[in-house]
């Protein structure tokens, strides 16, 4: 699942100097790269577990506006939905003549990376000026914590401390538009090819039929519940055997169970 793209309005920062500067090329020829779809910025990013990106295909640039410095086109490519997981914060990394990178960093570790370009741009887009070439991001869990929260994410850790990326555990807030924001639902893989959990303090009549059985806010654990070994701060998950439930917290006397989804969710 993709987090949105930043609120319209929300406040960003950009052109401060990167805690670590960049020394590689800042533009690559297409299909090269560690991941040749996110062209340079693919090579930026440092990675646990590698998220997404993209980058421009063809010389002219026409997806969107150009502008008419490298701040400027990032803030109309946000405008227009160009990419999605990108935090706000950004700071700049590297810069020529015709290119700036810039990066959110987590610890010093670029998490996310964005290269704007001064290039050609077609007469749809308004001409030559600025425009995003190309740009990657980690696993969301990776990125800057404030955002990851913000955007309804939570981040676990496993037994070792590390976080676990969202190929392993993927824990998220349901969406304001389905109203579903009460909701957390925790699956352990990809969203909709693994099993799936949800916590619903005020269920709906309605997803009776989706749930195996009534979430519980207060049981003991089972002896046979099998710890995950994920953590989030006191919070522990434990599964049933046959992982038909999942429950969640900080001692065996007082859990929470979240029942398995049997039925997809989805709303328009």
């Amino acid at each position: 699942m993709l987090l949105p793209l930043a609120a319209c309005g929300e406040e960003s920062s950009l052109g401060r100097d990167a805690m670590t500067s960049y020394d590689g090329p800042l533009h690559l020829p297409e299909g090269d790269g560690r991941h040749p779809r996110a062209g340079a910025a693919g090579d930026v990013v440092d990675c646990d577990a590698w998220g997404t990106g993209a980058s421009l295909h063809g010389e002219v640039y026409e997806e969107g506006a150009t502008s008419d410095s490298p701040a400027a086109a990032v803030r109309t490519a946000r405008s227009e939905g160009l990419w999605l997981s990108m935090p706000p914060d950004l700071a700049v990394a590297a810069e020529t003549d015709d290119r700036v990178l810039y990066v959110a960093e987590v610890a010093g570790r670029p998490k996310a990376a964005l290269i704007v370009h001064d290039g050609q741009g077609s007469e749809g887009a308004g001409g030559d000026g600025w425009y995003v070439e190309s740009w990657a991001v980690c696993d969301v869990v990776e990125l800057p914590a404030g955002f990851v929260e913000e955007r309804g994410y939570e981040v676990w850790t496993d037994a070792d401390g590390q976080v676990v990326p969202t190929d392993r555990l993927e824990v998220f807030r349901g969406p304001e538009h389905c109203d579903q924001q009460d909701m957390t639902f925790l699956s352990l893989g990809p969203w909709g090819r693994t099993p799936t959990f949800v916590r619903d303090p005020d269920p709906e009549p309605y997803l009776r039929d989706y749930l195996s059985e009534p979430y519980q806010p207060h049981t003991a654990l089972p002896a046979d519940a099998v710890d995950s070994g994920f953590r989030r701060g006191d919070d522990r998950l434990w599964l049933a055997p046959d992982r038909a439930r999942a429950y969640v917290g900080a001692a065996r006397d007082d859990v929470e169970m979240w029942p398995r989804i049997v039925k997809r969710l989805t709303c328009a």
